[in-house]
């Protein structure tokens, strides 16, 4: 008995770490640190609000043809109006937490947390025995140096013996303890924000935020890296790591939109056997006057799994991989995109002293003079950087041409609408190209 038990425990915890997780991350990272108008409470009882409706109408047709007929429509049409709703609010798609775990037999979201306490970050559960060997192992103590992140992670820090890695481990005990490597040579540098007064510590992997008490840890680690302190420049680093963190984001996009075609999948092949079963159940009444309440039982029941599959097939769009406007849309919308999109600009220099330009389908390009240098940059966020630089006397011109501006560079020619004449003309005078074919001709 002990032994089920167990591997119970180890069923759910492995449910939970490689498909939960994700989903949890999401409901809290999202949906309850946004303002809402609605509250959760009411939020879950419109998602149910169909069924009742539906169950409401089969009672008063007393379960016959008509009635189920009438559930049916009405079903499936509130929760379209209820999906409408959700995406005017900005609503949709944030509960998929407790979508999910209602597939696992949850009914609410702090049933399943209790859980997670019990068997996985609570006193003795998964992460409390795992953090434990992973500290002996490691010779972790309270007396280890330890940062701390925005969110209020605490991390313990430290080097290895030649100072060629650094290590970090988190400390509290609602993550799954895991050891962060980090070549110091991987480490691009660290930077204190004093503005939004947060410490941006930037490595190959990804960026960290850390608060400013963490600091004299950094300045005694790693010293060398301070962003002040940084002597050599090549952007194309900062643009590859930049680029390998955005195309892993879009192989997490593509996975999850995979799986989803796969739960729509299921959820109609799962519906078209439900609504077999109910008309079998219907033609089992007409024919037979036993067992009438258990039979109406069943199919509130159908009717109950019936309003998690259409949501489920509704909720899930069609999306077309090669289409990068979906792409573009999305990952823009992304906190840590865009986090990252910004320490890319700073780390490239870019400062508050560009001028825009648009080309015809409406892009937005960073356009600046520093060092003898003409910059262009697409400040749009997008799996590969467009970022040009190129010395000015490289620039060949720039001129008015077919109701749009253009400017001619030594290997290629760039293309913006009409009214970029006016910004290449405060910022590059002499490239003008009447003013050219007038000097040249005198």
């Amino acid at each position: 008995m002990k032994k089920n038990k167990k591997m119970g425990h180890q069923k759910f915890i492995e449910t939970y770490e490689k498909k939960i997780k994700k989903y949890r991350q999401e409901y809290y990272n999202n949906y309850l640190t946004e303002k809402s108008p609605y509250s959760k409470g009411l939020y879950v009882g419109l998602l149910f609000l169909p069924l009742i409706i539906a169950i409401i109408t089969l009672l008063i047709g007393n379960f016959n043809i008509v009635s189920h007929i009438i559930a049916l429509f009405l079903l499936i049409l509130f929760n379209i109006i209820i999906k409408i709703v959700f995406k005017m609010f900005s609503l949709d798609e944030k509960n998929n937490y407790l979508n999910e775990i209602r597939k696992l037999g949850y009914f609410s979201i702090e049933d399943y947390e209790d859980k997670i306490r019990k068997y996985i970050t609570g006193p003795n559960g998964y992460y409390d025995s795992l953090r434990n060997d992973i500290m002996q192992k490691y010779n972790i103590s309270e007396s280890t140096r330890k940062i701390q992140l925005l969110n209020g992670d605490l991390y313990f820090i430290w080097t290895s013996p030649n100072q060629d890695k650094i290590y970090m481990f988190n400390s509290r005990s609602n993550s799954k303890p895991e050891i962060i490597e980090i070549r110091t040579s991987g480490i691009r540098y660290f930077r204190c924000d004093y503005t939004n007064n947060f410490i941006v510590l930037k490595t190959d992997i990804k960026d960290f935020y850390l608060k400013m008490e963490s600091l004299d840890i950094l300045n005694e680690l790693i010293k060398e890296k301070k962003f002040e302190n940084i002597t050599g420049y090549d952007p194309e680093i900062y643009i590859n790591d930049f680029e390998l963190s955005m195309h892993k984001v879009k192989n997490e996009i593509n996975s999850n939109n995979e799986e989803s075609t796969q739960n729509k999948s299921y959820a109609l092949s799962l519906s078209i056997v439900l609504l077999i079963a109910c008309i079998f159940i219907i033609f089992i009444k007409l024919t037979l006057n036993k067992y009438i309440l258990l039979l109406n039982l069943i199919e509130i029941i159908i009717f109950l799994i019936l309003n998690s599959n259409i949501r489920t097939i509704i909720s899930v769009s069609k999306t077309n991989n090669k289409d990068d406007s979906v792409y573009i849309d999305k990952i823009n919308k992304m906190p840590e995109c865009k986090n990252n999109f910004e320490e890319l600009k700073i780390a490239l220099g870019i400062k508050n002293t560009y001028d825009k330009v648009y080309t015809d389908e409406g892009a937005c390009y960073l356009t600046w003079i520093a060092n003898g240098y003409f910059h262009v940059f697409l400040n749009i966020i997008y799996f590969n950087v467009v970022y040009i630089s190129v010395k000015v006397s490289d620039v060949i011109y720039y001129k008015l041409e077919k109701n749009e501006c253009l400017i001619k560079l030594k290997d290629k020619t760039l293309h913006f609408t009409k009214d970029a004449i006016n910004v290449f003309s405060k910022i590059l005078p002499n490239k003008d190209y009447e003013w050219l074919k007038g000097f040249q001709t005198k």
